[in-house]
């Protein structure tokens, strides 16, 4: 028997706890399991979320765009404009960040910046400089349009090129947060960051495991102290 706990949060764990104690007896029941999982994700997103805000997230670290797949949870406070189970804070990055300005130690932005259009672009890369901190980093990992562009003339997959050139296609379930608008190439990025005011801004290698440094590169700033 579960106890019922005070505080949403601790009910949410206790039942996902249950779950895992008795999974392989309630098998046929496991979209039960699914749903104990995100609900436990959100209430604890949500928690920390709330606790960020309370400091007026000073010393914060975001992943943007995080989505399903969000980086370091419980380090970085995932991004998105869909509210996902993994998603701490739910805002639409082509407007103004509900963050004051000089608060974030760290931005982390992977597969984002090719969904948007050039104009978002270059708003969102004017709000990272905004709200990070004296000395804050910037991350970003993007399609390598150059390399994309090798790749068609090397006669390389064309699906997966397809993919990378054009965002993934889900046939009926399409939508538009999935299809790629714009890409810089790396070295226009770097260019485009310094024109903003970052400093130190380097290409390095990938060292995200979800995406194909081939295809994609990495890119690395500071904002200056």
């Amino acid at each position: 028997m579960i106890v019922v706990i005070a505080g949403k949060g601790l009910y949410d764990l206790a039942v996902k706890s249950f779950i895992d104690k008795h999974y392989r007896h309630i098998r046929r029941f496991r979209f039960l399991y699914g749903w104990a999982k995100d609900r436990s994700s959100k209430s604890q997103c949500s928690e920390r979320a709330e606790e960020w805000k309370k400091k007026g997230f000073v010393g914060a670290k975001l992943d943007v765009c995080g989505g399903r797949n969000p980086i370091h949870p419980g380090e970085f406070l995932n991004v998105d404009i869909v509210d996902l189970p993994k998603v701490d804070l739910v805002f639409d990055i082509t407007k103004r960040f509900p963050i004051n300005d000089r608060v974030i130690a760290e931005v982390f932005s992977a597969a984002t910046l090719e969904h948007l259009r050039k104009p978002a672009n270059m708003h969102v890369l004017r709000e990272f400089f905004r709200i990070l901190r004296a000395g804050g980093r910037l991350r970003i990992i993007t399609p390598d349009i150059e390399a994309i562009a090798r790749g068609i003339l090397a006669d390389d997959d064309l699906d997966y090129l397809n993919q990378h050139l054009f965002g993934k296609y889900k046939s009926d379930q399409t939508e538009d947060y999935d299809l790629h608008k714009w890409m810089f190439p790396a070295g226009r990025l770097m260019e485009v960051l310094e024109e903003i005011g970052f400093m130190e801004v380097e290409r390095l290698p990938m060292e995200n495991d979800l995406h194909d440094p081939k295809y994609n590169f990495l890119i690395s700033a500071k904002k200056p102290v």
